[in-house]
């Protein structure tokens, strides 16, 4: 690529990040819907023409901005994961790489989230779909055989994604009152020990 056409992709770049920020900055002090594309174009400092080059319309613009966030952690967690399984770490004794990574993405981003988070419904929900396929795509990949599964892998999916995401809604809501490492410890003891387990509760075996 010229040098020509990688200025021009970083203006780019950097008109949809203004967008997106002022988006996010005036969901958080209006709300999605008595926002508009005049308070857009004002607070991001472009005119009218340049939003309707990048974006149809305010739900568009929060749409693509949901699917790029959600497309980027997807791809930094996979990074990470992948370099963990070339160097063949272990993670029995860390927290793993994967919930390290996504907690760093959120401290981030925290912004983003946080106003996604509180403001946007769908947000959540789109996160914990995003989330549930990562983990069944993880249970395919480490247990080949469903038949030894002792919850079925969409079930325990599910189950997860959602845990995770009420974790991570909590987390933001507190303001993140904790690092991102202490925050992937926590769910790397739940994943590996069961809940029972690390709240120290010993079950009948009657």
């Amino acid at each position: 690529m010229s040098h020509s056409g990688r200025a021009m992709d970083r203006r780019i770049k950097r008109t949809r990040q203004a967008i997106q920020e002022a988006l996010v900055s005036l969901i958080a002090e209006k709300g999605f819907d008595s926002l508009t594309i005049q308070d857009i174009i004002e607070r991001a400092d472009i005119n009218r023409s340049t939003f309707y080059y990048h974006y149809e319309d305010k739900q568009d613009l929060l749409q693509q901005s949901i699917r790029e966030m959600l497309e980027q952690a997807v791809t930094e967690i996979e990074s990470a994961k992948n370099s963990v399984q070339a160097a063949g770490t272990s993670y029995k004794y860390n927290p793993m790489p994967r919930f390290v990574c996504l907690f760093e993405h959120i401290h981030r981003n925290r912004e983003f989230y946080r106003v996604m988070v509180g403001h946007v419904p769908d947000f959540i929900w789109k996160t914990i779909e995003m989330i549930k396929e990562h983990i069944l795509k993880d249970i395919t990949l480490l247990q080949a055989d469903p038949q030894k599964l002792q919850v079925p892998g969409p079930f325990l999916a599910h189950y997860s994604a959602g845990a995770l995401m009420m974790v991570i809604k909590g987390w933001l809501d507190k303001d993140l009152p904790y690092s991102a490492d202490f925050m992937a410890e926590q769910l790397t003891k739940i994943m590996r020990s069961g809940l029972y387990s690390v709240a120290g509760i010993q079950l009948s075996e009657e």
